[in-house]
């Protein structure tokens, strides 16, 4: 059986839900028939509910049909507005990343983020620390020898990149290059909110434009200057 966390639900008509994973051998998808029914399974289907699984291929289907599953646990905690939309944001990096090769970096990377979210008093502390550690993991970490794309080092420069400063590029290269006890130390006095600007425009940058990047909207508007 496969392992994986529930990290995106697509409800069709019908019934049927497409459920996207994140596991230890990588990212996925399969189709849940007639899950949203009174007698389907959609309560062990939830986001972020973690689940062992089995999918039959069809020849000729393009996504394979969930025929067993499992339930592992459910990582709690993560309802509340401040916490839900930095959980989402993580889950859908992870998917976009965890390729076959990257995913046993991924994973642990993933399970620790959103266990810190729903527990920390500050829960972006963990959110930036896992999300610049999922980008370290699979090889799109910025350069942090020179200004980079958007991590610029320089004078405040609209359109061109996140001013961090000297400040906020000591805490990035903390978090990327410390163990993550003493990193996570250094981050909760850091520049959170400039931090997560660039976290946003790197990934974008870097991956591409995620779903989940409008969850975080407002924190992304605020450009330059200081908190």
């Amino acid at each position: 059986m496969a392992e994986g966390l529930v990290v995106g639900r697509k409800p069709l008509p019908g019934g049927d839900v497409i459920l996207l994973f994140v596991g230890p051998q990588g990212a996925a998808q399969a189709i849940a028939r007639k899950a949203q029914r009174p007698t389907g399974r959609s309560g062990r289907l939830s986001l972020f509910h973690h689940l062992r699984y089995q999918v039959y291929q069809k020849p000729g289907n393009e996504l394979p049909t969930l025929t067993q599953v499992e339930l592992v646990g459910r990582l709690m905690g993560l309802e509340a507005p401040e916490r839900f939309p930095l959980a989402c944001f993580l889950a859908e990096l992870a998917y976009q990343t965890a390729s076959p090769e990257a995913a046993p970096r991924v994973w642990p990377l993933l399970i620790a983020g959103l266990r810190g979210i729903a527990k920390h008093p500050r829960p972006q502390v963990p959110f930036l620390w896992s999300a610049w550690r999922v980008l370290k993991a699979v090889g799109l970490a910025p350069n942090l020898g020179g200004k980079g794309l958007y991590l610029w080092e320089g004078e405040r420069c609209e359109g061109k990149g996140v001013y961090l400063g000297a400040e906020g590029m000591e805490v990035l290269t903390a978090v990327l290059r410390r163990p993550g006890a003493k990193a996570v130390q250094v981050l909760e006095a850091g520049p959170l909110e400039r931090l997560q600007r660039a976290l946003l425009a790197h990934v974008r940058y870097a991956v591409g434009d995620l779903r989940t990047t409008t969850l975080l909207a407002p924190q992304e508007g605020l450009r330059g200057g200081q908190e």
